[in-house]
């Protein structure tokens, strides 16, 4: 198979950015030969075939519609059978038998969602898209699969403690388990998979999407979608050019860290949408892991007794928030003093001495008897950082409360001797893509919707926002608006 080359994707950001960013008005792909010679054609075209693509082809091709999606590697599943495989639901059967939230409700749901959002989200998304979430579990249970955990979000600063509830949905079979059954329902309704299939290119007729030109290998083909193409390409997590371009934190994260989305995610689809006046929205956020604590991971894993510090020795942030603002507070603090931030423990319940002094031994960490030889080891102003344990220590042992940040785990004070190691940062993708409206029409950049044009999952844009708020969001948007895309353009 052939992929487009990093010379071809810097080609498609000037594209992107040239048409996409500031014309509505390209006509660049308007079709200008009527006599296509179409290789395939299908009532549905899906472009992507991971966990929004396959449930959209699911829902086309049970209500009846020819429906082809178009892979560019070779198998599927893509970032979604990589995940966790945990999906936020409200008001589901599981979180009324296994949690103590028997009366939470899609609106707190989509409440929480839109406070920490801070200001940026399309509501009416969130609210539908919170709205189908216990159905999109009942669903996945009528395809065998079982909810044996509910678990919740770390907290936020920004949302009202009183609209949270245990919403994180888990099996025991994992995102394999999950996505594998609904990659064989998908099947079974009759969605053909055409695998090792690149798009490159939307191609319209009178302005509408009638399909796409890919790449088999050398092979141009032409595949067209009768009633529409959905775009489920995910974001632009490993396209170095765009996200220098749109999304700098990740940018940041493929110079420094690993990312561990599907390599195949590079914005295809997001460049094909913005060549002909896509609105591009919600660019900026990532969807980061605290690399070494896992600070923030869920309200059911404390932290350890530790804190954060900046080249100048003090603490920043409440290091036991959601692990993506977590990460987000840790990545604007290193770009903004251009210095490393590290963690700062002693030995404990959850980092043994043993564990700390194998990272020294491998070279991840330092340590030292007193406070003040680790500053100097770490590069940190020694006396901040030494008031800084000080005041840790103190408020530990008077109150047990952080009152500077409101840490809510891991609050004990701290011994030596003293440890330092950076956090680093485990990537799982961007945030950033086209924007749609409730039906998944993509939306133009004069706000128009772009006839013939659907997108679903990361590659759509409006119902997450500037930092991810917690496990199990991506794919229940996937989920979400993958199958309301792939029944809405089957009705047609």
């Amino acid at each position: 198979m052939k992929s487009l080359s990093r010379k071809e994707f810097l080609k498609g950001s000037a594209a992107l950015a040239a048409a996409g960013l500031f014309s509505a008005g390209v006509s660049a792909n308007e079709a200008e030969d009527a006599a296509i010679q179409w290789d395939i054609e299908a009532d549905v075209l899906i472009i992507g075939a991971g966990g929004a693509g396959m449930c959209a082809g699911y829902e086309a091709a049970s209500a009846g519609a020819k429906t082809v999606i178009l892979e560019k590697s070779q198998t599927f599943g893509g970032t979604s059978i990589r995940s966790g495989g945990i999906i936020q639901a409200s008001g589901t059967e599981a979180q009324k038998k296994l949690t103590s939230y028997a009366d939470d409700t899609a609106e707190k749901h989509a409440q929480y969602y839109i406070q920490e959002g801070e200001g940026t989200l399309d509501e009416d998304l969130v609210y539908d898209m919170t709205a189908g979430s216990a159905d999109h579990i009942a669903w996945l249970e009528s395809l065998g699969l079982e909810f044996v955990e509910v678990t919740g979000s770390a907290h936020t600063p920004m949302a009202d403690e009183s609209l949270y509830a245990d919403r994180i949905h888990g099996t025991s079979v994992g995102a394999s388990g999950i996505f594998t059954a609904v990659h064989d329902a998908a099947e079974a309704a009759g969605v053909e998979f055409v695998y090792d299939t690149q798009a490159t290119k939307l191609i319209r007729e009178d302005g509408r999407v009638v399909g796409v030109e890919a790449l088999q290998g050398e092979k141009v083909i032409y595949a067209k979608g009768i009633k529409g193409v959905i775009i489920a390409t995910s974001s632009i997590d490993h396209n170095e050019a765009l996200c220098k371009m749109l999304n700098p934190n990740q940018y940041y994260d493929l110079q420094n860290a690993h990312c561990v989305s599907y390599p195949y995610d590079t914005g295809d689809g997001i460049i094909m949408g913005a060549a002909i006046g896509a609105q591009l929205s919600n660019f900026g956020g990532v969807i980061d892991l605290t690399g070494v604590t896992m600070a923030g991971i869920n309200r059911q894993t404390p932290m350890m007794p530790c804190f954060f510090v900046n080249k100048y020795g003090n603490r920043f942030e409440c290091e036991d928030n959601t692990y993506a603002l977590t990460s987000r507070e840790l990545w604007r603090e290193i770009t903004k003093t251009n210095h490393a931030c590290y963690t700062i423990c002693g030995p404990n319940d959850i980092m043994t001495k043993e564990a700390l002094d194998a990272m020294v031994e491998a070279g991840t960490a330092c340590t030292a008897d007193t406070i003040e030889d680790l500053a100097a080891q770490i590069d940190v102003d020694a006396a901040n950082l030494k008031l800084t344990l000080e005041r840790w220590n103190k408020d530990m042992e008077e109150t047990g409360t952080d009152p500077l940040f409101d840490r809510a785990t891991g609050l004990a004070p701290i011994n030596g001797p003293y440890y330092a190691f950076v956090e680093g940062f485990m990537n799982l993708g961007a945030i950033g893509g086209m924007k749609i409206n409730l039906n998944c029409e993509v939306q133009s950049v004069t706000g128009e919707s772009i006839p013939g044009l659907y997108a679903a999952g990361m590659a759509s844009a409006g119902w997450v926002g500037p930092f991810y708020p917690g496990s199990g969001t991506a794919l229940l948007g996937s989920i979400h608006f993958g199958r309301k895309a792939g029944r809405i353009v089957a009705a047609l």
